[in-house]
C-alpha cells in the first residue's frame, strides 16, 4: 500500500486573520522584513539586479544618502550586487503590497503616518521624487561651459542647498553622474503621462489656432511643450516658432490641437504627399493613386490623417 503525502493547508476559514493562516502555513512576518530597515516592508519594490524586495521610502533614502556622498548610488542589497540603483525605482509590487496590507495592517499604517509627518517641503513647491525637466541649459558659472541641455528630463532628489532643489538628471552634458543643485526657476514639473507629451518635444499645430475670431497660430508652424499650462488643467503651454498675429508670447493649447512635428518615417504636419495606390474602405474607391493631400497629423501608431485635394466619393 502506497504511502500517502500529507495534504497542503486548506484555506482559511472565514473570520480567521490572515497573519494566522501565514503562521500555519510555515511563514514568519520576519520573512518580509526590508533589507534596510529591518521592518515589515511599506510599499515593496523589487529590484531587477538581484531580486531582493525594499521599502520604496528605504530606497529613496538610499539613493538620497547616495547622491548627496558618492554621487552614484548602488544596490544596497547584501552579498555584493553593487549594480547601479536607478532613481527611477519599479513601480510597487501592487500583489505583494496587497497581501502585506492583509497581514500586517496596523504596523503598516503606523509607518505611512511617520513617512508623512517626515515630508519636509522644498524650494519652489516641488516635492521629492518629482519627475521635472530643466528650462535651459544649465551652466556652473556664467563662463562655464554647459552642463545640462534645455529641456533635459530629470528627477528631484531633495534639497542639499538652501535654496536650491537637488536634481538627477537622465543625461549631463559633461558625463558625470552627480546631481545639480538647481534653482526654483531652472526647472518645471514634467507634462504627466496621461497628456501624451513632454516638455521640450517639438511639435506642430494640427489645425489653425483661434481666439476669438483671430487667428494667432497658422495650421502646420512648429514649437516646443514649455510644459503644463499653470492655470488650465487640460492645456500644455508651446512656444511657436511664429505666431499669425506677430507675438512672441507662448500660446496655451488643448492636446488635440497639436501632434509631433515629425512621426511615421520622418513626415510631418503640413506635408504635402501623394497616395501611392488607390485608396479603398471595403469595396467603396475613395482616393485615386497619384492624388496629392496634406498631412493632418497622427491617427495611430501605423496612421496618419490626410487630406486629399479631391476624392472619388466627394467627402471632403
Amino acid at each position: 500500500q502506497l504511502a500517502m503525502a500529507p495534504p497542503p493547508p486548506g484555506p482559511v476559514a472565514s473570520g480567521t486573520p490572515a497573519s494566522a493562516n501565514l503562521a500555519a502555513a510555515g511563514w514568519d512576518l520576519s520573512d518580509f522584513e526590508c533589507g534596510l530597515c529591518t521592518e515589515i516592508v511599506l510599499d515593496p519594490v523589487t529590484l531587477t539586479c538581484c531580486g531582493k524586495t525594499f521599502c520604496r521610502s528605504c530606497l529613496h533614502g538610499w539613493l538620497r544618502t547616495q547622491a548627496e556622498t558618492s554621487g552614484v548610488a548602488r544596490c544596497p542589497a547584501g552579498g555584493g550586487c553593487g549594480e547601479r540603483l536607478p532613481f527611477r525605482l519599479p513601480a510597487t509590487s501592487a500583489m505583494l503590497k496587497s497581501f502585506l496590507e492583509a497581514v500586517a495592517s496596523v504596523e503598516l499604517e503606523r509607518r505611512r503616518e511617520e513617512l508623512d509627518e517626515a515630508l519636509a517641503a522644498l524650494p519652489g513647491g516641488f516635492a521629492t521624487w518629482q519627475e521635472v525637466a530643466s528650462t535651459n541649459e544649465l551652466r556652473a558659472g556664467a563662463d562655464a561651459a554647459a552642463v545640462v541641455a534645455a529641456f533635459a528630463p530629470g528627477i528631484v532628489v531633495g534639497s542639499f542647498v538652501e535654496g536650491r532643489v537637488t536634481v538627477k538628471f537622465d543625461e549631463r552634458l559633461d558625463g558625470s553622474a552627480h546631481c545639480v543643485n538647481v534653482l526654483p526657476h531652472e526647472i518645471v514639473p514634467e507634462v504627466p503621462r496621461r497628456m501624451g507629451f513632454r516638455v521640450g518635444q517639438k511639435v506642430a499645430a494640427v489645425m489653425d489656432l483661434m481666439s476669438g475670431i483671430t487667428k494667432i497660430v497658422h495650421f502646420g508652424t512648429r514649437g516646443l511643450v514649455c510644459k503644463k499650462a499653470d492655470t488650465e488643467e487640460d492645456r500644455l503651454t508651446v512656444q511657436f516658432e511664429s505666431r499669425a498675429d506677430g507675438l512672441r508670447t507662448p500660446v496655451n493649447v488643448q492636446v488635440h490641437e497639436i501632434a509631433p512635428s515629425v512621426f511615421l518615417g520622418g513626415l510631418a504636419v503640413g506635408d504635402r504627399v501623394t497616395a501611392s495606390r488607390d485608396l479603398v474602405s471595403g469595396t467603396g474607391l475613395l482616393v485615386r493613386e497619384g492624388m496629392r493631400g496634406v498631412v493632418r497629423g497622427p491617427y495611430s501608431d501605423a496612421r496618419l490623417i490626410v487630406r486629399f485635394d479631391e476624392r472619388v466619393d466627394g467627402q471632403t
